[in-house]
């Protein structure tokens, strides 16, 4: 039988060793944790052992053979989280009774966004950091697969990415727009001698899509199409791309200098594309704090999109019943 986990009380110097256990879970073991905690392998142990100690279970195995968590270091994991999340939300809001807007923000965006003409995200940070001086932004990018359970869990209390499904666990509001096109390498036999490649040609091709539920995996299921290969970022697309080996989607204004450069050809322009909206989405449960709300109303001002006239965001929600 394993022994009874012994933390009944948390304390300050608990949720300490919970946070050490996030960095180095997050930076994939203990040395590549000195960095990011700026203290040495040998107190990051102490403090390891000494929440293992206090939990009663093994977190993680690391030795020769490489780091990995157990399966009780991952259900730790995410129960850290979801409590750190609180109590710095609790923080956070406690905070703004008194002191104006202050503690941190953390926002979380799908990639390849700033060559987006239509993305405003960089002059609503600088508008928000203006009325908000005290508060720490912290910027996270990542794909739908990791926004969303975050905005859930409190990781993240604001985040921006193409909409892809309507769901009850959020509130969105639309920001701007992102025309998706087909492209291969200049080097690609579909582009040789000039040619210009028909709907077959493209079928027949190897194709690249998104690992994960996205308005390119469903583009995929609507055209008929069947990726060969996976990418889980548009920078892991443009580079199987980019080898001459695979056509995929990507967003026009990011290939638009592989392709003046020569190096990428869009193809299949009438059939094959289609069209992102992009929105922010906060979630109904937790409510957005004050932060969130805040920066909320700031980026829908920058974006001149989906407010109404008392200034408060025009949330997109799906209809009854789906």
């Amino acid at each position: 039988m394993k022994p009874r986990a012994l933390l009944n009380n948390l304390a300050e110097a608990d949720l300490r060793l919970l946070r050490v256990f996030i960095a180095i879970a997050e930076s994939g073991g203990l040395a590549a944790a000195e960095l990011r905690l700026n203290i040495s392998r040998s107190v990051i142990s102490r403090h390891l052992k000494a929440l293992e100690s206090r939990l009663g279970v093994r977190l993680c195995e690391r030795g020769r053979a490489g780091f990995a968590l157990t399966e009780e270091g991952a259900t730790v994991l995410a129960a850290a989280r979801r409590l750190l999340a609180q109590i710095d939300a609790f923080r956070t809001e406690i905070g703004e009774l008194n002191e104006g807007l202050r503690g941190e923000l953390n926002l979380a965006v799908f990639d390849k966004f700033v060559t987006n003409p239509g993305c405003r995200l960089p002059q609503a940070i600088a508008a928000f950091d203006a009325v908000a001086p005290s508060v720490r932004i912290n910027l996270h990018v990542a794909h739908s697969g990791e926004i969303e359970p975050g905005l859930l869990d409190g990781r993240f209390q604001l985040g921006i990415q193409p909409m892809h499904r309507a769901s009850d666990s959020f509130d969105a509001v639309w920001l701007f727009g992102e025309p998706m096109q087909l492209y291969c390498a200049a080097s690609h036999p579909l582009v040789a001698g000039g040619r210009a490649p028909d709907d077959a040609d493209i079928r027949a091709a190897r194709l690249v899509g998104l690992g994960y539920h996205s308005p390119n995996m469903e583009t995929f299921w609507r055209l008929g199409l069947q990726p060969t290969a996976r990418a889980f970022d548009q920078e892991a697309t443009v580079a199987l791309i980019l080898s001459g080996g695979y056509v995929g989607f990507l967003p026009a204004h990011y290939a638009q200098r592989f392709v003046a450069d020569g190096a990428l050809c869009c193809i299949g322009a009438s059939v094959f594309h289609y069209h992102c909206d992009w929105h922010a989405f906060v979630p109904r449960n937790p409510a957005p704090s004050r932060l969130a709300r805040r920066f909320l109303e700031i980026l829908c001002a920058c974006h001149d999109a989906g407010n109404v006239s008392d200034g408060s965001p025009h949330f997109v929600r799906p209809p009854e019943g789906s």
